[in-house]
């Protein structure tokens, strides 16, 4: 019986982080395909394993950071993400970027977010 206990408590915890990750998930339809990060109403959603959104006007500015090698020799490539809000926080998130997204290369995600209003940094090394 105790066994039982020590497996089935574990097993209940990964459950329920599995139910509140569905849950998060299941608030953005259109997540999928969205690359590293998509809007939603007046936030940019980082789309990471469990979507992080943040609002629009709590952003001081946001550095796309990627490897001009990878992207003109490679089918993929690694994109760094970091946002800079008006409070001094930073969000830092990872993408392994595809041609297939709707926001497929830094060029788009830099144009998607001055379009809102936010300022964009562009470094590639």
């Amino acid at each position: 019986m105790y066994s039982f206990i020590l497996t089935f408590l574990p097993m209940t915890a990964v459950l329920a982080f599995t139910a509140y990750m569905f849950i998060k998930r299941s608030k953005y339809p259109d997540r999928k395909g969205g690359g590293a990060f998509f809007f939603d109403e007046d936030n940019l959603v980082l789309n990471t394993g469990l979507p992080y959104p943040v609002p629009l006007a709590d952003i001081d500015h946001v550095d796309l950071k990627y490897s001009r090698w990878e992207l003109e020799h490679k089918m993929s490539y690694g994109l760094t993400v970091k946002v800079y809000r008006k409070n001094g926080k930073t969000k830092t998130v990872f993408y392994k970027g595809y041609g297939t997204a709707k926001l497929a290369y830094p060029a788009d995600m830099a144009a998607a977010l001055q379009a809102r209003g936010v300022r964009c940094e562009l470094i590639g090394g």
